[in-house]
């Protein structure tokens, strides 16, 4: 019995920094896998592909349409094609004024630009959900462990009571509540595998890894790595964050076009040249001919004005909304700041004074039972009681680690609370 007594105290020694150290090698490094997610991951991959396409149209904003080369038989009697009147074959090219293709080159950019700022955005994202699966993993595994430490014990137990039941010296009902205690553990070590396996396959899909691959132990540093000041985090939103750069380069979008549209009162030209054959008569000459569009007829005035008040329009909205985006992103910050300072604070707590406590509990318990002033059962409960908190620090850790993470895609930075694993 005492020999027990000595293992569990010793266990909980531990508790609750790495509490379960992994006896295996393959542990997981965060680190590691954010790299590898950033050059694996399908959904970085696309928008990085996008960047590619976007940035392809701009070139095709600039240049001029293709020309068309025309051919053509005139005043043939019925289809009799060689005795056509003239054949003519023209070469025309409309050209855009200068200003337009430039303006329009400009817009393309600030498009291929989106797209860029589009990868950024997904490239947090991605990272934030890849960290939050990843504490999620870790605490699956720590409390899977926790469980098979208590199974250990529970057996030793049972077999310490039935040698004490059949002496005489306990009744059956120590030997019973033992074993539906060990049996609840272990429907809880399958809900938890279940999880485990859950935790694994969302993992998995972030970073890629063919059905058939495995991953090891999550762990994470023992430091608790705090939050940076407040004004500190909604600076770096403010110049860091993708989104609001993306909303904020849409209000230059709608500028771009609002200018585009006023071009558009400005005439089109078109060009042509023909080469003009009478195979009746051996006429040869060339015709040239040179036109602008009338954008200003009174016909289609009215076209040329709403895509001017259209795109005024969109600059209202566009403004609106990174304005919303801007005020949004603030919040998001200052509440996920204030859940991580308050995750910081519960940890300290149970740090320096719950476990601490708890232990001291224990502690007694054992003196008690030692001296006969308890049964082993109170210990027991001494025990779970210790166990559960560790729990409870344990969740508490993952939801601290996993606000940071969205703390880190709400400033749109990644790796702002680095700690070396």
């Amino acid at each position: 019995m005492r020999n027990l007594m000595k293992y569990l105290f010793a266990l909980l020694m531990f508790v609750p920094v790495q509490f379960f150290a992994q006896a295996a090698s393959d542990t997981l490094d965060l680190n590691d896998l954010v790299l590898e997610a950033l050059r694996n991951n399908p959904e970085i991959q696309a928008a990085a592909h996008q960047m590619d396409v976007m940035e392809a149209k701009v070139p095709q904003a600039r240049a001029l349409e293709d020309p068309q080369l025309q051919y053509m038989r005139e005043e043939m009697p019925g289809f009799r094609w060689n005795e056509a009147t003239y054949s003519k074959l023209e070469l025309m090219q409309m050209v855009r004024f200068p200003t337009k293709l430039s303006t329009q080159g400009k817009l393309t950019e600030i498009r291929a630009e989106h797209a860029h700022h589009d990868h950024l955005e997904k490239i947090n994202d991605v990272i934030a959900r890849l960290k939050s699966a990843y504490y999620e993993l870790w605490f699956v595994q720590q409390n899977m462990v926790l469980e098979r430490e208590n199974v250990r014990l529970l057996r030793q137990f049972i077999n310490i009571a039935q040698t004490r039941y059949a002496v005489g010296e306990v009744t059956q009902q120590d030997v019973l509540r033992a074993t539906v205690e060990l049996t609840t553990i272990g429907n809880r070590l399958i809900s938890l595998r279940q999880q485990e396996l859950s935790a694994k396959a969302m993992l998995m899909a972030i970073l890629n890894r063919p059905p058939s691959d495995t991953l090891g132990f999550a762990i994470i540093a023992e430091e608790i790595v705090p939050v940076i000041p407040l004004d500190s985090l909604q600076t770096l939103a403010l110049q860091n964050r993708s989104m609001l750069k993306h909303d904020s380069l849409s209000v230059d979008e709608s500028r771009t076009e609002l200018s585009l549209a006023r071009q558009e009162y400005i005439p089109d030209l078109r060009f042509s040249l023909e080469r003009v054959t009478g195979p009746v008569d051996g006429f040869r000459g060339w015709t040239i001919r040179a036109g602008v569009t009338v954008p200003f007829a009174p016909w289609t005035l009215g076209k040329a004005s709403a895509r001017v008040e259209e795109a005024q329009a969109a600059i209202n909205r566009s403004t609106a909304i990174y304005n919303a985006s801007r005020n949004m992103v603030l919040s998001i910050v200052k509440d996920l700041y204030y859940k991580a300072d308050a995750g910081k604070r519960q940890l300290d707590a149970y740090r320096t004074s719950i476990l601490p406590q708890a232990r001291q509990s224990l502690d007694a318990s054992q003196a008690a039972y030692q001296t006969g002033r308890t049964d082993f059962l109170r210990l027991i409960d001494s025990y779970r009681t210790i166990v559960d908190l560790t729990k409870e620090y344990f969740m508490t850790r993952m939801q601290y680690e996993q606000t940071k993470a969205d703390l880190e895609r709400g400033v749109g930075a990644h790796n702002i609370f680095y700690s070396k694993q």
